[in-house]
C-alpha cells in the first residue's frame, strides 16, 4: 500500500504527530535520522535540527507529503515506517 499524509496533528521538535491516508496516526520521531542527514557540510537537513526552523513544517494536500520551504519533503512511506 501506498501511504499518503492527509493531516499534521501536531509538531514538536523533531516530532511529528501525522495522519495518514490508511485512518492512522502515528508519531514519527526524526531526531536521529536528521542527525544522520546531517553529517554533510552542505546539508540542508541541519537547518531541521533548529526546532524553530523545523516547527515550519507543511503539509503538501496536493501531493499528500510534508515539506520545509528549504526544499526539503520526506516520503510518506519513510515516514510511515518509522518507530
Amino acid at each position: 500500500m501506498i501511504h499518503l499524509i492527509k493531516n499534521i496533528r501536531s509538531v514538536s521538535p523533531y516530532k511529528l504527530e501525522l495522519e495518514f491516508n490508511t485512518g492512522e496516526t502515528k508519531t514519527v520521531d526524526l531526531e536521529k535520522k536528521l542527525n544522520e542527514w546531517s553529517k554533510s557540510p552542505q546539508s540542508k537537513f541541519k537547518e531541521l535540527l533548529n526546532p524553530d526552523y523545523f516547527k515550519k513544517v507543511k503539509l503538501d494536500k496536493e501531493l499528500e507529503t510534508i515539506y520545509w520551504d528549504n526544499g526539503i519533503d520526506l516520503c510518506p512511506d519513510v515516514l510511515y515506517s518509522l518507530n
